[in-house]
């Protein structure tokens, strides 16, 4: 059988100030047609699938929208809560929609009971703290690998048939590190900037499954043979410009199982051009783009934002050139020191793009008198 695994929605994400609904739309649209051309028999989101757990009305509107044009293929929905997601308002409802075959899990107790399809079991395992493991089930445990190990222990996995965890945490080979994808807020991230800390869950736990539709980590990526992150399918941060964004069609058959990669064609892309503000002003393309200025001029650059926000209609922001900053640092640290008139001089040169004349001159020294006397 053939799954689509799908993970961290964001369904209301920003990127800046750009709300994402339509490009989202756009790349579900590209999802629903590869359901239909690889006749995938479910589709499974491991999490996150709203960006806030209080989503506004749009996002509400926009996951409403999702559910019914996935469940319009007539395939089985798997969905569990990520830690984004308030796991009390996916809940909703979800007894009435999985006698329609979507199966939404946001509790611990449902998650130890697998959801058969064309004989492959899922067992859906919501994101989850040692401390809700604790309320649920009256345990102690205080970390991560220890709630993990006792809930598997729970699921009464049967090494016959083919089995399928979809879950949503930090897992990876112990002592090991991955590359977060770079706009992840929730992971424990180190000095390197990669994903360790506290809540990482050894993958050796998971040997009796044949494959773990992962969810957390906005990087594609396997982290064991049998475990796999399926990544965001936007681009949600500055650091993800030149990333890949892919689907991730998952083929099982029996307790062999293989994962095909399919490009996602992104509605706009996200890039970073570098340069002076002339040649980046200058560079041709990227109108439809998400665009992130790193100025390279030597000089001091007046006001860039609204030129290249007049340049790029998806302008993001700009990464100051650290020599124009230092110079206006140096010229700020000393303004106690300098003349109030040629202060007033220096900032009318630079801009009004000329100096002052002579009449200017000896009005501004008398306006500087009136105040100094006022005082």
């Amino acid at each position: 059988m053939k799954f689509l695994h799908l993970a961290d929605l964001h369904l209301g994400k920003k990127l800046n100030d750009y709300p994402l609904y339509e490009d989202q739309k756009i790349v579900f649209a590209q999802a629903i047609d590869l359901c239909k051309k690889e006749n995938v028999d479910a589709i499974v989101v491991a999490g996150d699938v709203y960006d806030s757990s209080a989503p506004s009305a749009e996002a509400m509107e926009a996951y409403d929208e999702f559910l019914a044009r996935f469940y319009a293929l007539g395939k089985p929905l798997l969905i569990i809560s990520g830690n984004h997601d308030s796991a009390e308002r996916l809940h909703v409802a979800s007894s009435i929609l999985r006698q329609n075959n979507v199966h939404i899990v946001t509790r611990l107790e449902d998650a130890l009971t697998p959801v058969e399809i064309s004989g492959v079991r899922f067992y859906l395992l919501p994101y989850f703290r040692p401390s809700e493991v604790n309320r649920v089930f009256d345990t102690d445990f205080h970390s991560y690998n220890e709630a993990m190990a006792f809930l598997i222990g729970k699921m009464d996995v049967d090494p016959n048939k083919p089995n399928v965890l979809v879950t949503h945490q930090s897992i990876l080979p112990l002592g090991e590190k991955v590359l977060p994808s770079g706009s992840e807020t929730s992971i424990d991230l180190d000095a390197d900037g990669v994903v360790g800390g506290s809540e990482v869950i050894d993958v050796k736990l998971f040997d009796c499954f044949d494959y773990m539709a992962l969810g957390h980590i906005h990087k594609a990526q396997f982290v064991s043979h049998n475990a796999r992150y399926a990544g965001a399918l936007l681009k949600y941060h500055v650091k993800e410009a030149g990333a890949k964004r892919t689907f991730s069609i998952v083929d099982v058959q029996g307790k062999t199982v293989r994962v095909e990669e399919t490009p996602i064609v992104l509605p706009h892309d996200l890039v970073i051009l570098s340069g002076t503000l002339d040649e980046i002003l200058s560079s041709p393309g990227h109108e439809n783009d998400y665009v992130f200025a790193r100025l390279e001029d030597e000089a001091y650059v007046d006001n860039p934002a609204a030129k290249l926000k007049s340049r790029f209609p998806l302008y993001l922001g700009t990464d100051l050139p650290r020599k124009a900053k230092a110079t206006e640092e140096v010229e700020v640290e000393n303004v106690e020191e300098t003349n109030p008139v040629d202060l007033f001089g220096k900032f009318y040169e630079k801009y009004g793009g000329r100096e002052l004349d002579a009449d200017e001159k000896e009005l501004v020294e008398d306006l500087f008198a009136v105040i100094k006397e006022g005082a």
